[in-house]
């Protein structure tokens, strides 16, 4: 077989072309209807594919990438290409990459890209490689299992990646600060919708008037390295589960990430900080939360949501708990807004609101709240809304201050707890540094004291068989529902 070289129409690169007689599906015998112009042509009567080492090259199907030409068709053509790849390698096992390349540039998008599930879009650079779209009313891309706008949970034998670029969104750029229009617009992001295994990698998206990214009735997202901000919400998920975020950096949104009906996801060292960009009005007790800006996340009707290593900043409300259960904030640290910001915020910062009914089970252990002036950011602070049924909340915390800061915080709510016998309701807390418990909205104890002098034994909270060791008798001693007793069994 033959080779030739050519010219690329659009890159003015030297391009390689090889002889063949069949097209990529390994089956087709080639006639004029297969030749492209672009991977497959007709040269002196002869036909030739593009040599191809590991991806194809929006470029190679006409994208600009100056920022002023609509790139769309372009790359909706490049991404068409991938979908018949993509099908042909698993009907035929064909040995075609998967990855559609897009080289740095500024590429205008004016409607919604559909690229093919279980493919790679690789940017070249985070920075300079750059999907925008001045439409409020799009996603700008999609991941679709058949090359339409509808999918059905087809099961992806491989991930679908997205990495190494910006999508920027009709906002991009602007000042988050600056209020924008509410419309009631659709722009997305990325729109990750009835599908699985869509892995996003390395990527900011920027000024969407409705998400970042928007996740629903999907499994399996992995979203890693990944910058949201200046968008209505940075996550969007509903009705998913099995959501991962590593790594990812989500701020200066209105509301960082709002979850609907998800549940057995995962954050880990994320930070969420800023997040009250004016896309929506500041959270204040008569608004409702999904629709209420300065907060870092929202979980509505969700459980076993586990946070692990995360860093929140600087919202009204870290946390809301909207009729969620079980669960869980660990090892994550927590701080106010900023003086300047607090000067004008409708209500004072707060760590959680357990808001809804059922906001119960959900465990905040071995965080550290900061603040430097309790009387002004009140970091410790928890609201509950509906105190009859939410239920079993409990704080492990690790230092004796913590948990004074909490009780101190929280009395206002504590008589709530106990004015309309709900006592039992109150959260919970331990902290493990002291061995103390704080519990019914009034009591703290010693949870088991182990060693001291017979002055110092147990008084309260005894059961039976705890041990303690008597250092002045110098031996171990035991309850045994009414008296303490030596091993033998004798009074100590």
């Amino acid at each position: 077989m033959s080779t030739i070289q050519l010219t690329d129409q659009y890159t003015g690169e030297t391009v390689d072309f090889i002889q063949t007689t069949i097209w990529y599906d390994g089956v087709t015998t080639m006639t004029d209807n297969e030749c492209d112009g672009v991977i497959y042509i007709k040269h002196n009567n002869l036909y030739y594919k593009r040599y191809i080492e590991d991806h194809i090259n929006v470029k190679w199907f006409g994208a600009a990438g100056n920022g002023v030409t609509n790139d769309t068709a372009s790359i909706q053509a490049a991404f068409n290409f991938l979908l018949n790849m993509r099908d042909v390698r698993v009907t035929n096992n064909s040995t075609f990459n998967l990855c559609c390349f897009i080289p740095d540039g500024k590429y205008k998008i004016e409607n919604m890209l559909l690229f093919p599930t279980a493919c790679t879009l690789k940017g070249a650079s985070k920075n300079g490689t750059i999907l925008f779209t001045q439409r409020n009313d799009i996603a700008v891309i999609f991941p679709t299992d058949d090359g339409t706008a509808v999918n059905s949970h087809a099961k992806n034998k491989e991930y679908t990646i997205i990495a190494d670029l910006t999508i920027a969104g009709n906002n991009y750029n602007l000042n988050p600060f600056s209020w924008k229009p509410q419309s009631g617009s659709f722009g997305k992001g990325i729109l990750i919708d009835k599908t699985t295994k869509i892995s996003v990698q390395n990527v900011t998206i920027d000024g969407f008037e409705t998400a970042g990214i928007h996740c629903n009735e999907s499994y399996y997202t992995f979203i890693s390295d990944t910058i949201l901000t200046n968008n209505r919400i940075g996550l969007l998920t509903d009705a998913s589960t099995s959501v991962f975020a590593v790594n990812t950096e989500i701020r200066v949104n209105s509301l960082g990430v709002l979850m609907y009906n998800s549940y057995a996801s995962y954050f880990t060292n994320c930070l969420f900080e800023g997040n009250y960009a004016h896309y929506l009005p500041d959270i204040n007790f008569n608004r409702s939360t999904e629709n209420s800006s300065s907060i870092g996340v929202n979980l509505k009707n969700c459980h076993n949501i586990n946070f692990s290593s995360c860093y929140f900043e600087a919202q009204l409300v870290n946390v809301v708990l909207y009729s969620s259960y079980s669960n869980a904030f660990t090892n994550c640290f927590f701080a106010p807004p900023g003086e300047e910001y607090m000067t004008t915020a409708p209500i004072p910062s707060q760590l959680v609101w357990f808001y809804g009914n059922n906001s119960s089970n959900n465990k905040f252990i071995n965080n550290y709240y900061e603040s430097s002036n309790e009387s002004l950011y009140q970091s410790h602070k928890f609201f509950t809304h509906f105190r009859n049924t939410s239920t079993g909340n409990v704080f492990e915390l690790t230092t004796k201050e913590q948990l004074d800061l909490f009780i101190s915080e929280n009395q206002d709510e504590f008589t709530e707890f106990i004015n309309n016998n709900w006592k039992d309701n109150a959260p919970k807390f331990i902290c493990t540094g002291t061995n103390e418990q704080f519990v019914d909205a009034e009591r703290r104890y010693i949870i088991d004291k182990t060693f001291g002098t017979t002055l110092e034994r147990p008084i309260t909270n005894r059961y039976n068989g705890q041990h303690y060791f008597d250092s002045t008798l110098g031996i171990p001693i035991f309850w045994q529902g009414i008296k303490w007793v030596k091993s033998d069994g004798t009074n100590a």
